[in-house]
């Protein structure tokens, strides 16, 4: 391509030099792209509002600790509804239990100070140490239109390690 504007640039053609600044134009606009781009790509990723399909977390013996936190809510900051759960497998060395709160956003993020549906999954260890697996659902309601929409269930198998 370089070497095509050096052509035109040496051509007496009255449109020559016009088609040399609109390449010129062409090469930047492609760099700025190029640029915002990476930019983007190497910025933070956004938190997921779904949880992962594994999970690992530590309590003592008769602690009660927390698995996971989330709210439901839309990029334009409307409240789309309480998450479901469901229990799929119970724990044996504890007992595992939702709690739906209502989230307020905290100050310098999006949608701040707002009020939102969300839900706590809870672990309360029994007294003996061990290892507990449990196996849960989450559940996302989403208005209809919206542009992520509902995807189902998530399947969540959390590994608990009581000292």
């Amino acid at each position: 391509m370089d070497t095509t504007v050096r052509a035109l640039g040496t051509l007496h053609i009255p449109h020559a030099q016009a088609m040399r600044r609109g390449l010129h134009w062409l090469w930047k606009a492609v760099w700025v792209t190029c640029a915002l781009g990476a930019s983007a790509a190497s910025a933070e990723p956004p938190d997921s509002p779904f949880p992962p399909p594994t999970l690992e977390v530590e309590a003592a013996v008769g602690q009660k600790v927390m698995i996971w936190e989330q709210t439901n809510h839309s990029v334009l900051c409307r409240d789309m509804g309480s998450p479901t759960f469901e229990l799929d497998s119970r724990p044996t060395l504890g007992e595992v239990a939702p709690e739906w709160i209502s989230y307020v956003v905290p100050k310098g993020q999006r949608c701040e100070d707002m009020k939102f549906s969300g839900m706590i999954v809870w672990y309360q260890a029994g007294g003996v140490p061990g290892t507990d697996v449990v196996t849960w659902r989450v559940g996302f309601p989403r208005e209809f239109g919206s542009h992520t929409p509902n995807t189902g269930d998530h399947l969540v198998t959390t590994r608990i390690v009581i000292r």
